[in-house]
């Protein structure tokens, strides 16, 4: 039980990442398999600090670096900087330091430091299971069709959010785009 407990909480905590975004699990992708994969730092700022039953205006910004095409086809995109806006509520619940089930959607944009950029849609939802569900697919440019994954490996957020709400968060993951 208490290991159970450990792993619903570790699971939860990575829920502030939700409003991180712009780019998570995904959808069925529609490009080749395994296009690309790289490390990310994304940094969130939810303005006014959302809470529970309250609404945000989300801005993300974040660099990708070090991707490798495992197919060949994008080489030429080793770095990124990505940018990205939304909207966000919600609901008091969840398990993670914040106690917030996050809903959010919006769009953004990967400027390729090689030339070209990447358009996305994305959207989080509560999920019962998992306490999240994301998607998130490429709309445009390079990588067009393409689902995009993050694996978070930390998600950090405010200080007391749990109490003066979320107005920030810096996520370190891998991110795919498949």
């Amino acid at each position: 039980m208490a290991r159970r407990i450990r792993i619903l909480t570790m699971m939860a905590a990575t829920a502030p990442l939700a409003v991180a975004l712009a780019i998570l699990p995904a959808a069925p992708a529609q490009a080749a398999d395994g296009d690309l994969s790289c490390s990310a730092t994304l940094n969130l700022t939810l303005e006014p600090p959302l809470r529970a039953g309250g609404n945000a205006n989300v801005s993300v910004t974040g660099d990708l670096g070090g991707c490798a095409s495992r197919n060949g086809q994008h080489a030429d995109l080793r770095a990124g900087k990505l940018t990205g806006t939304g909207a966000a509520t919600a609901t008091a619940g969840g398990f993670n330091p914040c106690g917030l089930l996050v809903t959010a959607k919006g769009n953004g944009t990967i400027g390729w430091i090689s030339g070209g950029d990447s358009t996305f849609d994305w959207r989080i939802s509560p999920d019962p299971i998992t306490g999240l569900a994301f998607s998130a697919t490429v709309t445009g440019g390079q990588l067009k069709g393409d689902a995009i994954t993050v694996s978070a490996r930390s998600a950090t957020p405010n200080q007391g959010c749990r109490t003066n709400g979320l107005s920030t968060l810096a996520v370190t993951a891998q991110v795919t785009f498949a």
